[in-house]
């Protein structure tokens, strides 16, 4: 155990002579906290010192295998891989064993097994065959095939070069050049770490403990919150409330599950602390390592190498992935052509498209963005002869190759941020190039692919603000540290102690024997004592929080707190600013109204939205926002929509009336005209799609049409009179567009209204057409307003066309021999009404609506939930809100 050794303070550290001695820590962040507390010990008398090497153990032991090297008897392996290295091994071992288990996560079992593998040697876990489980023999069969593997390959991993550094010391075949190593940081000390001090206490050096310090004498209290979400606002007004009162301290917020709740911290500590005098953000320090494909820089690199492997293996590419890599930027012109990088993306959304060839992108560069196109042509002149397979030493060359080629990391000068990101990619592009021995040969996809992950799989976190003045941590990050006051927060029962997380390839009753960690609630139980006495030594003053309740669900507080008493938040919050006033808010329901002459996009969709929510047609249609919409997919519904839409056109542009149907069908040249209309329509609509796919499509669409047109024979006698035909209507200031999909004549000269439906949804427009401010407005706004005297409409027609089923819903002035549509008596709203007098309400209703978006009214009201189901401009509605109304 740790307390075994002979303990020294940080004071007696200057009595060591620094040539002589080796201060070896649990972690980097130990190493830099030691290093930042002797250089704080310095002062006017004492303004130098020679500081003993400080180095994690890690570290040390990848320093020990290098000298290792030198030495012949050592036998060591030619090379050493790392964690990525020894996973990818992992997973090609425990995938080619379990081939027939297709339902195996390789992945996660091979982050188990190297888990296990490790356990195994550091606790020196014996498992004897009593207590071996089917789960262990697997794993047994999977390490002896990635050692051998290892060994034919002549590699080895960390855990078997620290045993072979284990026996080196052990056998006398390196002689260590200090006297003294001073342990930092290790609460508990694993058998083979105990075993390796051993050996080192046999070559005359000793080991001795560095002293955690003098602690502060603290006071603890505990505080209830409602919720997680007010735990978090609590801490950061606490504080706020501590840094305004004393300027010159040092304090911290320690979060039990801090990567969970790292954008909740963000949102609370900026609202808290504010801004400072010159309007900058109060700077604080979170310390949450995000993964480096995360951030902006190295997801640009990232996709722009992605797109150069899709277009080297098959000429085109898809525009989400493009998009991916243009709205990224990291590129020549990077922020002066950002627009036009933007627009390139907003044009294929746009028209829908599916993919986009080489040709095609160089020609949209050179319209939208000169600069990238010029850069993207010297990339591809680098690019196009060197796409062949290579191991990872070239691959790591050819990537730095083309990215320079075009433009990355930008030419905007880089942040303190970004240029640790750029740093930090460029080592990750190094540490690619060193898992060649691992992976040996690959293709451009694969090394992209194995990048990628690579940048998944490391976290990075930019250096920590000198000037911040609040930390925001994890347990572990708080270890040690020193502050004037901590707030400790989400301490429930479940938390501290945490429940047990037993390795599931090795037998619990090893890991019991072993007492390894994570295994046991015992283990549990006294990492948590011995983590809450950690806590209390940070500082002076230690508040410990829970939350009360986490959606439906109650929490309870952590054993380890339940007995503190209980502070008022009110006693902890800062004094109120003497000068402060009441934030006030003014309700703007109403923008300026619309000019005689301003042209308005949107056609009946301005007043339709008008009627669902007067807010949403003001951003759309008034100040042009939209949510932009997303990539096409070959599969997507609207485009066999548009597929439909199109083949019945045709249909009806060659057949013109009932009669020419009933023609037709009784010739047999029917299904012909069917098959041409169709074939028609899918070399217009269909162009992205595959010869199997377009076949089952054109095929669905044949029976949708057999299935519709069978139902146009049992009608009254038509005439087709417009397909797909726009109309104009004007309304003082407003000026709008309609397309209609078709209008029939019926036998006695009234006009039926058809719009067809090709999806799956119920058509019924009862609760729309019903309504006050009714929605769904194509079809009443044509008959109720387009329609003259002398052509009055008699049915409004919703037909959907499905594979599943053909039918219509509607209205209807007459029996016209369309079987599904209502007469007004069956609707309880229009029982009362003439259908004249319906369409007069109507009228009147949709010019109340324009008159309402003409004036420029802008009221967020919905009348219905479902109203704002597919409203693209949410954020401006601004649901979640909470306001008081000041008058």
């Amino acid at each position: 155990m740790i307390d075994t050794f002979a303990s020294v303070s940080l004071d007696d550290l200057a009595g060591l002579n620094p040539d002589d001695a080796l201060i070896l820590t649990v972690n980097n962040r130990h190493a830099r906290r030691i290093l930042a507390e002797l250089s704080a010990s310095l002062s006017d008398t004492r303004r130098v010192m020679a500081v003993p090497d400080i180095v994690p153990l890690s570290g040390w032991l990848a320093r020990i295998a290098d000298q290792l090297s030198f030495v012949p008897e050592a036998q060591l392996a030619s090379h050493t891989v790392d964690a990525f290295g020894s996973q990818f091994l992992w997973q090609r071992v425990i995938a080619d064993a379990e081939s027939d288990h297709v339902l195996l996560d390789v992945s996660q079992a091979a982050r188990l097994a190297a888990q296990a593998d490790q356990l195994l040697d550091e606790w020196r876990i014996n498992v004897i065959p009593e207590v071996e489980t089917t789960d262990y023999q697997r794993f047994m069969v999977w390490r002896r095939d990635y050692r051998m593997m290892l060994a034919e390959m002549d590699l080895e991993d960390s855990n078997l070069a620290y045993e072979r550094i284990h026996s080196a010391i052990r056998d006398g075949l390196l002689v260590l050049p200090f006297a003294n190593l001073v342990l930092a940081g290790f609460n508990e000390i694993s058998p083979r770490l105990s075993s390796l001090l051993d050996a080192l206490q046999e070559q005359g050096i000793e080991v001795l403990s560095l002293e955690a310090g003098a602690r502060a004498e603290s006071h603890a209290r505990r505080v209830i919150a409602p919720d997680p979400d007010a735990e978090w606002r609590m801490a950061a007004q606490w504080a706020a409330g501590k840094l305004q009162q004393h300027p010159e301290g040092r304090f911290a917020i320690v979060a039990a599950r801090l990567e969970a709740d790292v954008v909740l911290a963000h949102r609370s500590l900026r609202a808290a602390l504010g801004t400072d005098a010159q309007g900058r953000q109060v700077p604080y320090n979170i310390a949450v390592a995000r993964p480096l494909s995360e951030w902006p820089l190295v997801r640009a690199a990232l996709a722009w190498l992605r797109i150069l492997a899709l277009f080297a293996q098959r000429k085109y590419c898809a525009p989400a992935d493009l998009g991916q890599a243009l709205l990224a930027g990291g590129c020549a012109g990077g922020i002066p052509e950002a627009s036009g990088r933007a627009a390139i993306d907003a044009l294929w959304r746009k028209q829908a498209k599916v993919t986009v060839s080489l040709a095609e992108f160089r020609g949209l560069l050179e319209q939208h963005a000169p600069r990238l196109a010029v850069a993207w042509g010297h990339c591809e002149q680098a690019w196009s002869p060197e796409s062949g397979t290579a191991d990872m030493h070239i691959w790591t060359t050819r990537f730095r190759s083309w990215l320079q080629a075009l433009g990355f990391p930008g030419q905007a000068g880089l942040d303190s941020h970004a240029y640790q990101v750029v740093e930090a990619f460029d080592g990750l592009v190094d540490r690619l190039a060193r898992q060649a021995p691992v992976v040996g040969v690959v293709g451009f996809s694969a090394a992209v692919g194995m990048l990628s992950r690579l940048a998944r799989e490391t976290p990075f976190q930019p250096q920590r603000d000198p000037s911040a003045k609040l930390d925001v941590l994890g347990f572990l990050e708080s270890e040690g540290g020193r502050w004037d006051g901590i707030w400790v927060l989400g301490l429930t029962d479940d938390v501290l102690p945490a429940v047990p997380k037993p390795n599931p390839f090795i037998p619990l009753a090893a890991l019991r024997q072993a007492n390894a960690p994570r295994a046991t609630p015992e283990r549990e139980l006294n990492w948590a004592r011995s983590m809450y006495d950690a806590l209390l030594a940070c500082a002076p003053e230690v508040l410990l929080s829970h939350a009360q309740h986490q959606g439906e669900t109650e929490l309870r507080p952590s054993p380890c707190i339940s007995a503190l008493s209980v502070v008022d938040m009110s006693v902890l919050a800062p004094a109120p600013e003497p000068d402060g006033c009441e934030l006030e808010y003014v309700f703007d329901e109403r923008g300026p109204a619309l000019q005689a002459g301003v042209k308005t996009r949107g056609g009946i969709g301005v007043i339709d939205t008008q009627a669902r929510n007067p807010l949403w047609a003001f951003v759309k249609y008034r100040l042009g926002a939209s949510q932009l919409v997303d990539y096409a997919d070959i599969s997507d519904q609207n485009a066999r929509g548009i597929f439909l839409h199109k083949a019945i056109e045709l249909v009806w542009r060659l057949l013109h009336d009932q009669q020419g149907l009933r023609d037709l069908e009784s010739s047999g040249g029917l299904e012909g005209l069917l098959e041409q209309v169709v074939e028609q329509a899918a070399d217009e609509c269909l162009q992205d799609y595959g010869g199997v796919l377009r076949s089952l499509e054109t095929a669905r669409a044949k029976k949708v049409l057999q299935d519709w047109l069978a139902l146009e024979l049992t009608r009254e006698a038509f005439r087709v009179r417009d397909v797909e035909q726009e109309y104009q209507w004007s309304h003082g200031p407003l000026d709008l567009k309609l397309r209609l999909d078709r209008i029939d004549e019926l036998h006695d000269g009234r006009l039926a209204v058809i719009d067809y439906k090709a999806g799956d949804s119920d058509i019924d427009p009862r609760s729309d057409w019903m309504r006050t401010r009714p929605v769904g407005l194509q079809l009443p706004f044509y008959a109720a307003v387009l329609a003259g005297e002398d052509q009055a409409v008699a049915a409004l027609v919703l037909a959907r066309l499905h594979a599943r089923e053909t039918k219509v819903k509607g209205l209807v002035d007459g029996d016209y021999g369309l079987d599904g549509l209502s007469t007004l008596q069956a609707w309880p709203a229009f029982a009362g009404y003439s259908w004249n007098g319906l369409m007069a309400e109507w009228r009147r209703t949709i010019e109340s609506l324009a008159d309402e978006y003409a004036a420029g009214a802008a009221r967020n009201e919905t009348w219905r939930a479902d109203d704002i189901k597919y409203c693209d401009v949410l954020p401006f509605l601004r649901l979640t809100e909470e306001y008081q109304r000041v008058d």
